[in-house]
């Protein structure tokens, strides 16, 4: 691409790109099949012209229920060509996550897989919305989700009211479907400022946050972090982290910006994920914490040579020598930010006296440290609240004004305490507000506190995160239980999956009395004290 030629701005852009220069190569790769470039291309097209022969088009509110693989990856960038604006949702949500997230969503069609690792997104629908058994597909009609209209299943036998997947697809192929020259038309109209993605995340109250990206945004942001990941055309990238969380759809972004490959096993399993990088050639792998550890542990034991993969062996600096931990940048990002907003290369080694830093500000992000009481930007190397405006920050929160989001002169408030170095070299110190951050995933604290005080055994729970070295936080909890009931942490636990994902289940549950929970004198939690009280309690 010449200087004088603006990156591709939009999803029909950066595909057009890509295609013309990487047409022949694998895109995407499975177990069971593998796309080209082209074969992507192609893909996708036949979908969205099948979602503008459904009566979709720009601004069209589509959800995507799905594990990582060909279904999830051709349907994101479907209904992207047409300007539609896209829900992803998690494989782990319970059918009261998923009938929050469709209803706040506005979601009108509903693209999903029937089954993943034991779950059944047919009967998880029936349990979100009973009305759904009177439904007649294509045309739904359900006061808990008033816009949805279409549910399109990959299976979708013994579910009256969805639509087969292949009955949606078939519609391209109709005689007066949309051709090859609306379909043209229509993403000539897809603008880089438009809504493209919401992505759900747990925010500081019981509701999770709906974060908004643009087209510009999915586009123009992962060139940048594939500098930092060092992902480049030839690599075959195994994600470890779904793309329905931001930070494993932002490298699905890096590999296909880059015109690499994205190489999904079919579950999470370690048996899986070695067969699968034996197998489809893998030599790169974005993955971190426990799990990584155990899959490097697993990969030596079977033979693999972990140093060939970068992400599964040490990282190594520009010399090739390894990179101890300390040193290495420990990027920081959030969903807000569609992933780091400050960080260094993965072979930069930190230089003396920056040990942990995240690094220097990524793609034209503007950061300032603020007083989090007063708001005046505080002296470089001093503690405060961390604030973005520019580079690839969110359009806003779904449904939320953006005086409530956004600072008057367009700064975020990030909740984020932090310290900038005179040498431009952030340092991560806490997290302000009420988030867990367990896993590499996100769990407000109010939410589980909400649903654990729902439950009739429970007069009063509580609930924070404990620093662990495995997890980086785990969710706990102290209890007083309800009057005349003796509930047991592992009761709690089994009820509280029927509401909750599997991660925002405390993995520590105490029982107190009501007296022993510390407050201020204005009734406010201390968190740090509750902490320690749950330490100090047998589990």
């Amino acid at each position: 691409m010449s200087s004088a030629t603006p990156p591709p701005s939009t999803i029909p852009a950066m595909l057009a790109h890509v295609i013309a220069t990487r047409g022949a190569e694998d895109a995407v790769a499975t177990m069971d099949e593998t796309l080209t470039y082209a074969e992507l291309d192609s893909r996708t097209a036949h979908m969205a012209r099948a979602l503008l022969a459904s009566g979709a088009g720009k601004g069209a509110r589509v959800a995507l229920l799905a594990p990582d693989g060909v279904l999830w990856i051709t349907a994101f960038l479907a209904a992207l060509r047409i300007g539609a604006l896209v829900t992803v949702v998690s494989t782990l949500c319970t059918p009261r996550e998923l009938a929050h997230i469709l209803r706040h969503s506005d979601t009108q069609v509903l693209i999903a897989a029937r089954r993943f690792l034991g779950h059944d997104y047919g009967e998880k629908l029936q349990a979100a919305f009973p009305g759904l058994a009177r439904g007649t597909p294509g045309a739904l009609r359900l006061a808990d989700a008033p816009f949805l209209r279409s549910v399109w299943i990959d299976d979708a036998e013994g579910l009256p009211w969805a639509g087969a997947l292949s009955e949606l697809l078939a519609l391209a192929d109709a005689p007066d479907a949309p051709d090859a020259a609306l379909l043209a038309a229509a993403e000539a109209q897809v603008t880089p400022g438009e809504d493209a993605v919401i992505v759900y995340t747990s925010g500081s109250t019981s509701a999770p946050k709906a974060v908004v990206h643009s087209q510009w945004n999915i586009t123009r942001h992962p060139p940048e972090l594939a500098k930092l990941f060092l992902v480049k055309p030839g690599d075959r990238m195994l994600p470890m982290l779904p793309a329905f969380w931001l930070g494993g759809m932002a490298m699905a972004m890096q590999v296909l910006t880059q015109g690499a490959t994205l190489v999904y096993p079919a579950s999470p399993d370690h048996a899986v994920l070695l067969d699968t990088i034996t197998a489809l050639r893998v030599n790169r792998l974005n993955g971190w914490g426990d799990g990584l550890v155990r899959l490097r542990e697993a990969a030596r034991a079977r033979g693999i040579d972990v140093d060939a993969i970068v992400g599964l062996g040490p990282f190594r600096d520009a010399s090739g020598e390894p990179i101890p931990p300390a040193l290495q940048s420990n990027m920081l990002g959030m969903s807000e930010t569609f992933a780091p907003h400050s960080a260094e290369p993965l072979d930069f080694r930190l230089p003396e006296g920056k040990e942990g830093a995240s690094g220097r500000t990524v793609n034209a992000y503007e950061r300032r440290v603020v007083d989090p009481e007063t708001g005046q930007e505080v002296a470089p190397g001093e503690v405060g609240e961390l604030q973005l405006r520019g580079g690839a920050l969110m359009t806003g929160f779904y449904k939320k004004p953006r005086a409530e989001v956004f600072t008057p002169d367009g700064f975020y408030p990030t909740g984020d305490l932090v310290r900038i170095d005179a040498d431009g070299f952030l340092h991560f110190v806490a997290r302000r507000n009420d988030m867990i951050k367990t896993r590499a995933a996100n769990v407000s604290r109010l939410e589980v506190e909400a649903v654990m005080n729902a439950l009739p055994e429970v007069r009063l729970a509580v609930v924070t995160g404990l620093d662990d070295a495995e997890f980086g936080q785990v969710v706990a909890a102290a209890v007083v239980p309800a009057e005349g009931c003796s509930p047991n942490a592992g009761s709690l636990r089994l009820a509280l999956r029927e509401a909750l994902s599997s991660y925002k289940v405390p993995r520590r549950i105490v029982f107190v009395e009501e007296a022993d929970i510390p407050r201020t004198a204005t009734g406010k939690l201390k968190l740090a004290e509750l902490g320690e009280l749950i330490l100090s309690r047998p589990d």
